[in-house]
């Protein structure tokens, strides 16, 4: 049995505390509905409203006992918000941004002492639906290029404590942008998201398809695909 783990925030979460499967009516439903249940289990640990260092504390009070073989983490528009129309100078923005970045790498080397196999970096999205979401596309990119870069320097720099920690987790960035923004060019705004944030039943389902493959590892020898 595989064990995966959707961590992030009210894109992930879905109500998933509300359905009878515990996993929402997003993406992580789609995902599991795609994966044999005798092969995989699949948890919904995403929150509404979380920003990255309220990730991190829920990972570590409710899933740091267990392990998990794949764990995906889909954050960053609730602290890209937290810097809008805050009144903070830009040397307390780029102090915040970097505590994002703190509990970020806090997380992931969390999860490499706990031997998980493969790290999902999902990137946060956005749509400027209505208008003035367009002003928040700065701040967006710069925690995007936060999460890139301590993926990097965590991939590049982490040195496991313990003996009993195989090594370094795979990390996969997952832009989801490219992807939703396809469909929302031919079809419009409104056919991939509600509110320029959350997500339609078809922005799920884009996400689920972006996301699969990196679940999935091709075994080059035989030619299958394998679940990790």
């Amino acid at each position: 049995m595989k064990h995966i783990l959707f961590l992030g925030d009210s894109i992930t979460d879905c109500d998933h505390c509300f359905t009878p499967d515990n996993l929402g009516d997003g993406y992580v439903k789609i995902i599991s509905d795609s994966l044999s249940r005798d092969s995989f289990s699949v948890v919904n640990g995403g929150t509404d409203g979380f920003t990255f260092p309220s990730i991190y504390r829920k990972w570590r009070q409710s899933y740091s006992s267990h392990h998990y073989d794949t764990v995906s983490i889909l954050g960053g528009i609730n602290d890209t918000g937290a810097l809008m129309d805050s009144g903070m100078s830009e040397s307390q923005v780029q102090a915040q941004i970097l505590q994002a970045g703190i509990a970020l790498r806090k997380l992931l080397e969390g999860l490499a002492a706990q031997n998980t196999a493969r790290i999902l970096l999902a990137e946060p999205f956005l749509f400027p639906y209505p208008d003035y979401l367009s002003t928040w596309m700065h701040r967006l990119h710069q925690i995007q290029s936060m999460i890139r870069q301590t993926a990097r320097a965590f991939s590049m720099n982490y040195i496991p404590a313990s003996d009993q920690v195989k090594g370094t987790p795979e990390v996969r960035i997952i832009s989801l942008q490219p992807a939703l923004d396809q469909i929302a060019r031919s079809q419009g705004y409104p056919a991939v998201t509600t509110d320029g944030i959350h997500l339609t039943e078809t922005g799920h389902q884009i996400v689920c398809e972006c996301m699969l493959p990196h679940i999935f590892i091709i075994d080059t020898l035989n030619g299958n695909f394998l679940r990790i």
